[in-house]
């Protein structure tokens, strides 16, 4: 089995660490990843989409057009969005594809609509009997508060992918690693960082929100699949902590790190160490 991978910006810009655990989990699945040469950015599906939709459609079928495989992976929520979201526009109507062709042809470039888009997470879970096979060091005593985000459940029209309103798909990759998933009042609700960049309070109180609840709800850790998400979270309990005299320390895993962790992997292998929230604390408590 093999795919493109469309890493994006973000991942490799800022959270390269997150690309080494997910690598690692997919080369021990069996699953191959083909890097592309000439992959840009998505585009942002909530920035450039809002200024200009032909541009956006445009640079994404650019990127599509270079998939050899006819299939592509993104470890990236956002990118996932956009890919899928190209593809349906484009599909959807003749004159758009038509349009979109037009502009790539300046560049030799064209996009007929057929590759299939995928996000890591649909992979991973269409091999969770793999992924139960390979487990190694069981996640026993990690109370795992999934977030899922907006942009891996939603236009569902465009993502169709998961429930919507009653998403099963990342706990149930959380429960087949031997760790227990803990629901939370405003589980499905954003995390925030959209709006930070226009409303940085607005941004805040919207992550505290969700910070309050998962911790009410007994959570020691949370676990997410997009790096907008992943930012929001690690990087902002500090500054909840100074503001509001509140003790958020709660560890934040891609889901890709909670599952090498219990394939084996060493927490220095996967670059734990930068993350803003270590995870020692809880390590030591639940022994693992």
């Amino acid at each position: 089995m093999t795919y493109d991978l469309f890493l994006g910006c973000v991942i490799p810009a800022r959270l390269p660490f997150l690309e080494a655990s997910s690598r690692k989990v997919f080369e021990k699945l069996g699953i191959q990843l083909n890097d592309v040469e000439g992959f840009s950015c998505c585009p942002d599906p909530t920035g450039i989409e809002q200024i200009d939709h032909h541009t956006w459609l445009a640079l994404g079928a650019r990127n599509l057009s270079l998939s050899s495989n006819g299939g592509i992976v993104s470890f990236c929520s956002g990118c996932v969005e956009t890919l899928k979201g190209v593809n349906y526009y484009i599909n959807k109507d003749i004159e758009v594809k038509e349009e979109v062709n037009k502009i790539l042809k300046k560049v030799k470039k064209s996009y007929d609509g057929s590759t299939q888009v995928k996000h890591f997470a649909e992979i991973l879970y269409e091999n969770l009997d793999k992924i139960r096979e390979n487990v190694v060091k069981p996640l026993s005593g990690f109370k795992v508060a999934v977030h899922y985000g907006c942009h891996y459940l939603r236009p569902s029209d465009i993502i169709q992918w998961d429930d919507p309103f009653e998403p099963i798909t990342i706990d149930a990759i959380v429960k087949a690693l031997g760790a227990e998933s803990i629901d939370y009042e405003l589980k499905l609700e954003c995390c925030g960082n959209p709006v930070d960049k226009s409303d940085s309070e607005l941004s805040l109180l919207m992550i505290n929100n969700k910070l309050q609840e998962i911790q009410k709800a007994g959570a020691n850790c949370v676990a997410l699949v997009c790096p907008a998400c992943y930012q929001q979270f690690d990087f902002n309990q500090r500054e909840l902590n100074k503001r509001n005299n509140t003790n958020y320390e709660l560890p934040i895993f891609y889901l890709s790190e909670l599952i090498a962790l219990a394939f084996g992997y060493k927490p220095e292998e996967l670059g734990l160490n930068f993350h803003r929230v270590r995870p020692n604390t809880l390590f030591e408590e639940v022994g693992f």
